[in-house]
């Protein structure tokens, strides 16, 4: 795609007078002014306006912007239903789900080109049979999940661009560079996992006879499901700072990723805790067990964590059910450092050899109805001596 060209009213080679009288300077002083009337001349002689520069949040994004897709052109739904062939209604529930902006005239241009067409790809699924409200909900869930990738990798540019006594001139170059560079890698990065996880989607979600005779989504599943959680998270976060927080919750999630192998899942992190789910709960079980002596031994804050067993529905590449709930009443129950399974999951799993039951007490759980018994699970060393 061409790159625009854009006509200023303001000089082609501007000083500060004309940059200030254009309204680009303003509540700047000092050498945050300077700063910003550098950048102002070099974003005027790359192509871009003075509208574009005063609306943007971030200024010395625009170049990095143009490099993955924005060329600055303002679209409306209608052109690029008109232009695509793509139902404009599918078109206009896809903008909404991925969280772009609405109006009630479809032939208003309020979004840019690259955001407007950003949905194509997904709409394309409805010409292969997919139902669009279920393509609607993957719009939705991609861009939830891209969002933070998006988050990350713009530290990652900062951690890469950022030295002391960097000029936002600078930096605006450096992002500029580092967006030329990385455009051809993510479209292929994105699908080549995209297609990983399509590859072990199915491994806790097997079709059985009832589903293929009535044709209807799977449902329930017999799965055991799993969380563990930082003990004492919320008293270390008045001990040090947010940013090292969200490291220690990130440090978790990490850990629990190196340990989970197939057919375990990590589902995904709430604050300071991991879910993991499983259709063998004794293979969950080892790995949850595996998780909490992995913190123990990486010098890590104490982990707690509970396992439960029962009917689960997956939705949205979430759990839902009763042990979704019940594993994390447990979990809040565990003792530090120790794994705690309901009688359920400890009846299911049995005597497999390689765990050491400990029967505790019932429970009273919040939000769960009567006791509810509970047992210790440690693992037996694999040179230990078999009872007499």
């Amino acid at each position: 795609m061409p790159v625009a060209v854009y006509v200023d009213a303001v000089a082609a080679d501007p000083d500060d007078r004309d940059i200030e009288a254009a309204g680009l300077l303003d509540n700047l002083h000092g050498r945050a002014r300077q700063e910003r009337a550098d950048l102002v001349r070099w974003l005027l002689s790359r192509g871009f306006n003075v509208d574009q520069i005063r609306g943007e949040f971030s200024p010395m994004l625009l170049p990095a912007n143009r490099m993955i897709g924005d060329d600055g052109t303002l679209v409306s739904p209608q052109e690029i239903s008109d232009s695509s062939g793509v139902n404009l209604e599918l078109l206009r529930r896809l903008h909404s789900a991925v969280g772009l902006v609405q109006s009630d005239d479809p032939e208003a241009r309020l979004l840019s080109r690259a955001d407007a067409e950003s949905v194509l790809g997904a709409a394309r699924l409805v010409e292969i049979g997919l139902d669009p409200a279920q393509v609607t909900l993957i719009g939705r869930l991609l861009m939830d999940g891209l969002t933070n990738v998006a988050v990350m990798m713009r530290q990652a540019a900062l951690h890469a661009a950022l030295h002391p006594g960097a000029t936002e001139l600078e930096l605006a170059q450096a992002f500029e560079v580092l967006a030329h560079d990385a455009e051809p890698i993510l479209g292929p990065m994105v699908g080549d996992l995209l297609r990983l996880a399509l590859r072990h989607s199915f491994e806790t979600e097997a079709i059985n006879v009832f589903e293929r005779t009535t044709g209807t989504l799977p449902g329930a599943r017999q799965v055991a499901v799993a969380f563990a959680d930082l003990v004492g998270f919320t008293r270390l976060g008045e001990q040090i700072p947010p940013e090292d927080l969200g490291l220690v919750a990130l440090r978790l999630a990490d850990l629990a990723r190196t340990v989970v192998k197939l057919p375990v899942h990590f589902v995904k992190t709430i604050g300071d805790a991991v879910m993991l789910v499983c259709s063998d709960p004794h293979k969950l079980l080892v790995t949850i067990l595996d998780l909490v002596d992995a913190a123990a031994a990486d010098d890590f804050p104490r982990l707690r964590a509970g396992l439960a067993f029962g009917p689960a529905v997956n939705r949205a590449g979430d759990w839902y059910g009763s042990p979704v709930n019940l594993a994390s009443r447990v979990t809040s129950a565990a003792p530090a450092g120790t794994v705690r399974v309901t009688e359920t999951a400890r009846d299911v799993i049995g005597d497999p050899g390689d765990i050491q039951w400990t029967p505790a007490q019932a429970r009273r759980l919040k939000g769960i109805r009567g006791g509810v018994r509970l047992y210790g699970a440690r693992r037996i060393p694999a040179d230990a001596s078999p009872a007499q």
